[in-house]
């Protein structure tokens, strides 16, 4: 993620805060993520509190998280509260996902579906059993997992494979038609233009606002 190659987006709101600390591939992560708060934000807008809950982990050898069950804070803040982190390097999906599945257990709340937004730039190998127990993991403890696996890069063999296990244990659930299930779903997001429009895409596909939402 420290790579140059890409940057934050252009003629954004965000853009000078973010290039001021981070004009690389972690910067235009954070791009990103500012749009899918902004948006989850004008969803919840002119409830009497925003119903989302926010997690973000950080990873690359190892984890670091960021925020843990966060309803509170705004779009800015949450920003600036991700901002003083840059990348590091190494990629190891095991350890990640395994502090996700803690967050998702000790934050459980029945009134929130939970989320997971999987991005990587690199890419290792995984027993497909962590992901597998994740998702079942949501399941027992009451709603299926909708888990989005985001490369932000070429084709990724590992994180299309989370993917398909997480769409098949969705649809081992029992129905709910008062939350019906956001479909799992695999994206490439070449660039930081395309990484946006992912994220914004996910964001709109929560049509609730009430969520108990994941970045990692």
């Amino acid at each position: 993620m420290g790579c140059n190659d890409r940057r934050p987006l252009d003629n954004t709101p965000t853009t000078a805060r973010i290039t001021g600390r981070h004009n690389n591939r972690i910067g235009a992560v954070y791009s990103s993520l500012y749009a899918f708060w902004s948006t989850r934000h004008a969803v919840a807008n002119g409830t009497t509190s925003r119903r989302d809950a926010y997690s973000v982990i950080l990873f690359n050898h190892g984890h670091q998280q960021i925020l843990t069950n966060d309803f509170t804070n705004s779009p800015d803040r949450l920003l600036d509260l991700v901002l003083p982190h840059g990348a590091g390097g190494g990629t190891n999906y095991k350890p990640a996902l395994q502090v996700t599945q803690s967050v998702m257990e000790n934050n459980w709340s029945t009134e929130r579906s939970p989320v997971v937004v999987f991005l990587s730039d690199g890419e290792c190998s995984v027993e497909d059993s962590v992901t597998r127990d994740l998702s079942r993991r949501a399941i027992a403890l009451g709603r299926a997992l909708s888990f989005h696996a985001v490369s932000f890069g070429p084709h990724n063999t590992s994180l299309r494979r989370m993917a398909d296990i997480a769409k098949d244990v969705q649809k081992t659930a029992p129905p709910d038609p008062m939350h019906p299930l956001v479909p799992s779903s695999y994206v490439e997001a070449l660039d930081s233009v395309r990484l946006a429009e992912t994220f914004i895409g996910i964001a709109n596909s929560l049509t609730k606002p009430r969520g108990g939402l994941m970045h990692t």
